[in-house]
């Protein structure tokens, strides 16, 4: 009898089932087809979820346009009622509150508005000369951003809002103040104060520039205070006056800046003294400052801290500084000034600066206290003493700024007068 398989062996056999192998190949592409599939999913869903945010960005810039337009164009309310520059998240939700965050659906957006009022004609913007005085109209920019998957993203809609001509210039005028640095460059973002018939303040905005508009004619004082930020006068405070005139847009400038510091060491002649500090530590020497664009005179002289000095509150002259021991005009050794020292306020460490004191000796009889008296001039109008010392063993090897001193001995009437210049060579010494 043969045992070979029969036809009907052979299909029962094909019948039995899949192989071990087929099984795994099949379990292999069903994960592969259910895995592209949740992906695709997924990607529907996020894709999904990041229109439904857009959308819902969208309708927040278009809300935020329409209400400053409705505020624009309001009989109680008007252009004058728009604040100028950047504002966040100004109009709430209903049971919010002003700068909170937007929430729809679970997101959180924050809708930044950019006011900014235009002038009719060829100008830049309000802070430029141009033909017109007139203001043309309001640019308006909002921007609405959100995260998604840890990515920022953002919709920006802007358009212009113009009131009818001339019927926001009848009564009131416009105060335009752009704020520049040292090199001449815009200063963003500095609010500028307007005080006088009434008080209004603005920030600058990216060119500089901002526009006070809608004010009571008459005389304002603008000012502005930054932290560590002075004018050229070195002043904290920044300012000046405008005269609003009815119709009238009034125009001006106001330099700011970070300040400077340099700090000063005074140098003497080896073995002879500094004049000492007085009773409550400071230093009796003075310190002037030179730039050609100081008024007047091209020099000033400045206060400081410590026996030797820390200069602050300077403007951040590009040229620098020369610096110089002595206020009195002819303390200033001229040619033989020292090199300019930098002004720089980004500095980590304050440059330094060296002034240089002119030795003088004073004999007298031991214990008499010596003092120099300097005469008044331009610039030093009330004149200047410094107390030297006391004479110990019948000498006083002391310091003084150069020009020309009176020196006097305690108990003694008489006097000697004593000029000290940069470029002599000995040492005076003088006997009162």
């Amino acid at each position: 009898m043969s045992n070979r398989p029969t036809g009907r062996d052979r299909a029962l056999t094909r019948d039995a089932g899949m192989s071990m192998v087929e099984v795994m190949v099949a379990l292999v592409l069903f994960a592969l087809l259910t895995t592209g599939i949740l992906l695709t999913v997924t990607r529907a869903s996020r894709l999904t979820h990041e229109d439904a945010a857009r959308t819902a960005a969208t309708n927040l810039a278009v809300r935020e346009i329409e209400i400053t337009r409705d505020t624009f164009a309001g009989v109680t309310r008007g252009p004058d009622r728009i604040k100028e520059g950047m504002v966040t998240n100004p109009s709430p939700l209903p049971g919010k509150r002003v700068g909170q965050d937007l929430v729809v659906d679970g997101t959180k957006f924050r809708v930044e508005r950019t006011a900014s009022w235009k002038q009719r004609g060829n100008t830049a913007s309000a802070c430029d000369q141009g033909s017109s005085v007139e203001l043309g109209y309001l640019e308006v920019d909002v921007d609405v951003s959100w995260n998604a998957q840890g990515r920022e993203k953002s919709v920006h809609m802007a358009t212009t809002m113009t009131p009818p001509k001339g019927t926001y210039s009848a009564l009131t005028g416009h105060i335009g103040v752009k704020v520049i640095d040292r090199d001449g460059e815009p200063v963003s973002g500095a609010t500028v104060t307007a005080t006088g018939a009434m008080t209004k303040s603005g920030a600058t905005a990216g060119d500089g520039c901002v526009l006070l508009a809608f004010l009571t004619p008459g005389t304002y004082t603008l000012t502005m205070n930054l932290a560590g930020h002075v004018n050229p006068a070195g002043d904290a405070t920044a300012r000046t006056t405008a005269n609003v005139v009815t119709g009238q847009l009034w125009r001006g400038t106001i330099e700011y800046d970070r300040a400077a510091t340099i700090n000063v060491t005074f140098a003497t002649q080896v073995g002879w003294s500094l004049p000492p500090a007085t009773a409550a530590g400071i230093n009796q020497v003075a310190v002037t400052i030179g730039n050609s664009a100081l008024i007047p005179g091209g020099s000033r002289s400045v206060t400081g801290t410590g026996l030797n000095r820390v200069l602050t509150k300077l403007w951040p002259y590009p040229s620098g500084y020369e610096v110089w021991a002595g206020s009195c005009v002819d303390s200033d050794p001229g040619d033989d000034r020292a090199a300019p020292v930098a002004a720089d306020p980004e500095a980590l460490v304050a440059p330094a600066a060296t002034a240089t004191l002119a030795p003088l000796t004073v004999r007298g009889t031991t214990g008499q206290v010596i003092t120099a008296t300097h005469a008044a001039d331009t610039a030093c109008p009330s004149g200047v003493t410094i107390t030297l010392g006391a004479t110990l063993d019948g000498e006083l090897r002391t310091s003084l700024p150069y020009g020309t001193w009176t020196i006097k001995r305690s108990g003694s009437g008489s006097t000697k007068v004593v000029t000290l210049r940069p470029t002599d060579t000995a040492v005076p010494t003088v006997t009162p």
